[in-house]
């Protein structure tokens, strides 16, 4: 237990100083009147550094730090080199959909979905939209609890039911006493602090040996671990090629990651943002994964391969000083769960509750969405209590279900002017519903992830969709009316 009060101190200190910051920004003109939005979105406030922290902290999460060296762990190098197709993530994001969505700031969108809607206008579209990205985000929710927990009790030596309790109730006191201003700030801070426990953890499984020997005692296991495909030859050609869309390509249809384009400061700080958050991913994709394998060597008998990451911060440093460690990959979990938490109640209120009740007050706004937080981290919490040995399998497996409903809507709703509501929603119900089948299906042939071929068929369904419907008048996207 003893190293779990530097953590503790760690926790209080960010909730205080990012609340602090918060309220002390200068820039009060570019942040939105509106109390609800000022909450929901903040404004046009993110400048190029904050960008890169937000979008990277945010992207990654227990899967990256938790899942995604446990994998490396069985299955070596080629799973590191697999990860690094994530690196050009702040460019696809930042670059391609950035400058669209910095031209139609003057809408003042909350959400993402509000977005949607306000484009595309389909009765039916702002519903399904709700209801995947809810559903998704739980799911990934509890993935992030998991790890989360996994860190307090593999580190501290206590159970991993009072770890998730113990997570479960720092995550809210994070996103119920702020808004999306300072879960952004609150990224940006623990982004700085997950780079620096990477290099700290790095530096110590190195001094446990020269590379050269902890390379031969990981091929002791299978010296198929420094192969470029995995132990067993799992990560084949199709797969590898199958996961450059669901971790790169797909990643411009992630919700809580593109929701940062609706409060980018100006066209500058979106190209700072891109070199920076290159750089961060770069790091924060390699060093974590790194871990992973050379932790092979170090302890090689682990049944759970999700707990090479606390059983390093553990066993490579003294009790209070591994403490002080574990703010980093905890910082990785938070940093991503409060966007998600904040995410998914924002779009229950404001995309749906609003809909109904549109002279709801921006006061009784905020409260339902506190209140909509608690329940969705209670439904998280509830599937969090029994978990799996390794948790990146359903944490890829949510990001396949959002981004087979959101990728096509999002990139047709700012290239394609012509694209109908019709259109959308049927791209977005035929890529949800296929993505499902073939994941209950899964494996499929060649190992090929079911993002690709949900992905095709949603594609299809949208052009096909558009072809034989009557042409109709779209909104321009350049902020005219």
């Amino acid at each position: 237990m003893t190293n779990l009060i530097p953590l503790l101190i760690y926790l209080v200190l960010s909730l205080v100083i990012t609340r602090w910051w918060s309220g002390r920004q200068a820039d009060v003109g570019q942040l939105h009147q509106d109390k609800a939005k000022r909450f929901f979105i903040g404004g046009s406030f993110l400048n190029g550094p904050m960008l890169a922290l937000t979008l990277v902290a945010t992207y990654t999460s227990a899967s990256s730090f938790i899942g995604g060296p446990g994998a490396a762990y069985q299955m070596g190098l080629g799973w590191v080199w697999l990860a690094l197709i994530q690196v050009p993530v702040a460019i696809l994001t930042l670059g391609v959909l950035g400058p669209k969505f910095l031209a139609m700031r003057s809408a003042e969108h909350s959400t993402l979905i509000e977005w949607l809607d306000s484009r595309y206008q389909h009765p039916w579209l702002c519903s399904l939209a709700i209801v995947s990205l809810v559903m998704g985000f739980i799911a990934m929710i509890a993935v992030q609890f998991i790890g989360g927990a996994r860190l307090f009790s593999g580190v501290s030596g206590i159970s991993y039911e009072i770890g998730l309790g113990l997570f479960v109730l720092t995550v809210l006191a994070y996103t119920l006493t702020g808004g999306f201003r300072a879960v952004v700030l609150t990224d940006v801070l623990q982004g700085v602090v997950m780079l620096v426990g990477l290099i700290l953890l790095f530096g110590a499984i190195l001094s446990q040996g020269t590379l050269p020997e902890l390379m031969e005692k990981v091929t002791e296991f299978s010296p198929q671990m420094l192969s470029p495909h995995g132990v067993n030859d799992y990560l084949g050609w199709p797969m590898m090629l199958s996961f450059w869309v669901l971790i790169c390509f797909g990643t411009m249809g992630l919700p809580h990651t593109l929701v940062r384009l609706l409060a980018v400061k100006d066209s500058r700080s979106l190209k700072r943002g891109m070199v920076w958050g290159t750089i961060i991913c770069f790091l924060m994709t390699l060093l974590p994964h790194l871990c992973g394998v050379f932790g092979r060597a170090l302890y090689p008998e682990l049944t759970v391969p999700d707990e090479i990451m606390p059983r390093l911060i553990s066993g490579l440093f003294h009790p209070f000083w591994a403490g002080v460690l574990l703010a980093a990959p905890i910082a990785a979990v938070m940093s991503s769960v409060d966007s998600m938490l904040l995410q998914s109640a924002v779009s229950l209120i404001r995309d749906g509750v609003m809909k109904q009740y549109p002279r709801l007050s921006a006061t009784r706004q905020i409260k339902l969405t506190r209140v909509a937080m608690l329940l969705i981290t209670a439904m998280a919490t509830y599937w969090a209590i029994e978990p799996p040995k390794m948790i990146v399998w359903i944490n890829l497996a949510a990001f396949g279900a959002l981004q087979a409903v959101f990728l096509w809507p999002i990139i047709a709703g700012v290239f394609w002017k012509k694209i109908s509501g019709n259109s959308a929603f049927g791209a977005m119900g035929t890529g949800l519903i296929s993505y499902l089948v073939f994941q209950l299906n899964a494996p499929l042939v060649w190992k090929i992830h079911p993002i690709v071929p949900a992905l095709i068929i949603s594609l299809l369904a949208m052009l096909l969709i558009h072809a034989v419907t009557p042409q109709v008048n779209i909104k321009a996207l350049d902020g005219e009316s």
